[in-house]
């Protein structure tokens, strides 16, 4: 017991007597020059960055589809002359006349489409012929009306094109007729087939004025060569948002509930860098739609890899500057610039100091600290644990008994070594949920969702920076509103 003493009481006085020579003698100026840990030099190979995928519900109600082919379907519905009708009783031609009289109805149940349209008809009716043996030819006016229905199920093509496919029934209230020899003569058949049979040149006029009015292609280019430019999320770091759109696909539509609708789904890269944005490069050229199966649910899954440099992390840590560190025997040590970069699996930072150390000896130089980087979830903030000098920094602060600075510098730089990733995840949940939000995609067209979460995945060491990646989930989807911008 009296040896242990002993060796404590040695040692405390030997550190006594070092501290009073070093008071006492000439003051001389200690330059700390350490070498630095090794940085990253191969780069590793980054893995392929995670697709994301939105699928957005496209949808239109049965009134904006009214209005939609109440516009397509104006009249004459059909204008032809010299019609050729049924041979039976004679040679018989007709100028025929169909007009619509009333707006257009649209049920969209099951699957289909079903228009209704109530129509009058008018025609002149030329016949000639041999009945009984009796020649006899007439020319009559005759008139009539009912309903046209049109059962249509709508498609996309792969070239954008709203196409119609479906068939046409007509019900008669009038049912026209031809009195020969005092007889009448219905006709309502003959016309109903003819009417059936140019069914396709009122769906093609139906899909000309859609299409016109849609401009499905010309809006999809638009919205897919958006995507192109760079989206800014924060100033420091400075961080921008890139999406690189891979391919479009749409499944059937489904009429249900008065509504039709269809998923739009876009494959896309989504990344995030830091450094000031360079031209953005060509756009990939809007695709074929191509084919998706029925039944998917309409979200948003996104998978955001993003890379910020160790430059910008130094930016954001040259705004929080730290204060002057007072230290115990009379010295004051000031922290300037800290420059960072990746040493294996730490994060190594190189900061240059300068002040008195205790008892008044000068003291300047760089000093390399390095801990392992672990991401908070609850704080949402990227932390360097385990901070402390690298061992040749430690030696050179050994000399002058600036050892004493090492507890309280590694302490203060590595309380610095914080970066807050909410800012950057809260940045870039609004910037893409505005980009999905009340946004007028076109005249008549808004789209509209939330973006529910992002959050980090994984994060790694990089040569240049770090490299995060975050997933992301929410909802969006378009909608058919009818009215163009600015108007009631």
């Amino acid at each position: 017991m009296k040896k242990w003493l002993s060796a404590v009481l040695a040692c405390v006085l030997g550190s006594l007597a070092f501290f009073i020579v070093s008071a006492t003698t000439e003051e001389k100026e200690v330059v700390l020059s350490p070498v630095a840990p090794p940085a990253i030099e191969k780069e590793l190979p980054s893995a392929p960055p995670a697709e994301s995928f939105l699928s957005v519900p496209l949808s239109i109600t049965a009134a904006e589809a009214e209005r939609l082919l109440g516009n397509a379907l104006g009249n004459p519905l059909y204008n032809v002359k010299g019609q050729k009708l049924d041979d039976s009783y004679g040679e018989s031609a007709a100028d025929v006349l169909v007009e619509r009289t009333g707006p257009v109805s649209v049920s969209l149940e099951n699957g289909r489409a079903r228009v209704t349209l109530p129509f009058r008809f008018e025609s002149l009716v030329r016949w000639k012929g041999n009945i009984l043996g009796i020649s006899s030819s007439t020319k009559q006016e005759i008139f009539g009306g009912g309903r046209i229905r049109l059962e249509v199920k709508p498609t996309i093509d792969r070239d954008w094109k709203i196409r119609l496919a479906g068939s046409l029934a007509v019900e008669w209230k009038e049912k026209p007729a031809v009195t020969i020899l005092g007889q009448k003569v219905g006709i309502a058949r003959f016309l109903s087939s003819i009417l059936e049979e140019r069914s396709g040149d009122l769906l093609r006029r139906a899909e000309e004025e859609i299409n016109r009015s849609a401009r499905l292609k010309e809006r999809a280019r638009e919205q897919w060569e958006s995507l192109n430019a760079p989206i800014p999320l924060t100033d420091s770091p400075r961080l921008v948002l890139s999406v690189r759109p891979l391919d479009v696909a749409m499944p059937p539509f489904a009429a249900k509930g008065g509504i039709l609708s269809a998923h739009i789904a876009l494959r896309c890269l989504l990344t995030v860098s830091s450094g000031t944005p360079e031209g953005a490069a060509p756009p990939r050229p809007l695709p074929e739609l191509s084919s998706m199966p029925p039944g998917l649910d309409p979200g948003v899954l996104l998978n955001l890899d993003a890379s910020v440099s160790y430059r910008a992390l130094e930016e954001f840590l040259s705004g929080r500057p730290l204060d002057p560190l007072d230290l115990p025997g009379g010295g004051r040590v000031s922290v300037g610039k800290i420059s960072l970069f990746g040493s294996g699996e730490k994060l190594a930072a190189a900061a240059e100091i300068s002040g008195t150390a205790p008892f008044g000896a000068p003291l300047k130089g760089t000093v390399y600290l390095t801990g392992k980087p672990v991401y908070s979830k609850e704080d949402q903030v990227l932390r360097v644990q385990g901070v402390d000098f690298d061992e040749d920094s430690t030696r050179g602060l050994m000399r002058m008994a600036s050892w004493i600075v090492r507890p309280i510098l590694a302490k203060e730089i590595g309380e610095t070594l914080v970066f807050p990733l909410g800012e950057l995840r809260e940045k870039a949940l609004a910037s893409l949920g505005e980009a999905v939000r009340g946004r007028q995609v076109s005249d008549e067209v808004t789209m509209d969702g939330t973006v529910g979460f992002l959050e980090l995945e994984r994060f790694s060491l990089a040569g240049e920076g770090i490299r995060l990646s975050f997933s992301m989930g929410g909802t969006v989807s378009l909608k058919y509103t009818g009215k163009k911008e600015g108007k009631n």
